[in-house]
């Protein structure tokens, strides 16, 4: 069985993939208030392993963020003063997989990287994003101080698209970020270094139509069951992964058991092709409504019109949002998928796929 479970992540992403026996990966921690309020909570109704524990075997941060990295720094913190105060800690985390940016261009270029973040201190937008880069300081720094392995297995301590690793049955493979991209966030900062000018590295973080380029996707796969979570990545980005990464033929299209939308659902990181391309029994949206208008009703028109009237799948929502169900109402027109809204009593939004059927 290959299991997730959304957690009202408010207006980010936050939520477990279960497999196997007992194997639990947390993939982001949404903002600041989700963890009191969702994330500490539902972990604490996990089973403890043999040591009295309950075990997390990957914490995956998918990027910087505040509305998915938050959470996450909140946890570490939480069990670094544990640490810290000799008192017996809750939770114990395998390993984590984390992408930073700053990360990427400071081991390529580290004068580019200082003197970028001395740039960006002088603008309100580059302010905000020294505080994201921030936060993925604090939380490399605290899993080193729990003893926490950070990207282990991966080559150069890196998630770049192709890498393929396994982690107690579950196969995991990268699809972004792609050299490409990382290459364009590396020249991004070399650019800003050289004009004197932060708002050419910070268009790439506040600019909803341009993705960040350290992104992380991964495509999951345990008993022949299929996921593609996608983070914030642009859907372009993501087909361009699957190609070169020999998952998706060029003008093809490819089928998951679930996808979680990109963004939130929002229609600056995907178009018609996308999900054209990549069709799935499930569809996920990690939104609350509130923020900011996700999901975006254009991007639910996309989705829907991809598919045929005759097909059947889920569209999920881990909140519920007026303007989103109407608009799914519409589309259900003449259609037979159907819409899956989390009751507000109902800690997560849960989607189990058991395994197929051997063919006869």
């Amino acid at each position: 069985m290959l299991r997730f479970d959304f957690l009202d992540a408010r207006h980010g992403d936050c939520f477990l993939v279960r497999w196997g026996d007992g194997r639990v990966m947390l993939v982001d921690g949404g903002p600041s208030p989700v963890y009191q309020d969702s994330l500490l909570p539902y972990l604490e109704t996990l089973p403890p392993t043999g040591n009295g524990r309950r075990h997390i075997d990957v914490v995956c941060v998918t990027h910087v963020d505040d509305d998915h990295i938050a959470g996450i720094e909140r946890l570490l913190t939480e069990l670094s003063r544990k640490q810290r105060d000799g008192e017996a800690l809750p939770f114990q985390v395998g390993q984590t997989w984390f992408n930073a940016a700053d990360q990427i261009v400071n081991s390529q270029a580290p004068a580019s990287a200082a003197a970028v973040r001395r740039l960006l201190a002088t603008t309100p937008r580059g302010a905000a994003s020294i505080a994201s880069i921030a936060q993925g300081q604090r939380v490399r720094t605290q899993a080193k101080q729990l003893g926490i392995d950070l990207n282990v297995g991966f080559p150069d301590r890196t998630l770049l698209s192709c890498n393929r690793i396994e982690v107690h049955g579950l196969d995991v493979k990268v699809v972004a970020p792609d050299t490409v991209a990382l290459d364009a966030l590396l020249a991004r900062w070399r650019a800003a270094e050289s004009a004197r000018d932060a708002g050419i590295v910070t268009a790439g973080y506040t600019d909803y139509s341009i993705p960040n380029l350290s992104s992380t996707v991964l495509l999951i796969e345990h008993l022949e069951r299929r996921a593609l979570l996608t983070g914030d990545a642009r859907g372009d980005r993501i087909l361009s992964g699957l190609e070169e990464c020999k998952l998706l033929k060029s003008g093809a299209r490819m089928h998951v058991d679930l996808l979680k939308l990109p963004h939130h659902g929002s229609n600056n990181n995907v178009t018609s092709d996308f999900f054209e391309r990549i069709h799935a029994d499930h569809y996920v949206i990690s939104a609350d409504g509130v923020a900011h208008h996700h999901p975006n009703e254009q991007t639910l028109t996309w989705l829907v019109q991809s598919r045929s009237p005759e097909d059947i799948f889920t569209i999920h929502l881990t909140n519920s949002i007026e303007f989103a169900e109407m608009a799914l109402q519409e589309l259900a027109v003449g259609r037979r998928f159907r819409t899956a809204v989390r009751h507000a009593a109902e800690p997560a939004a849960i989607v189990s796929l058991g395994a197929k059927a051997p063919a006869p």
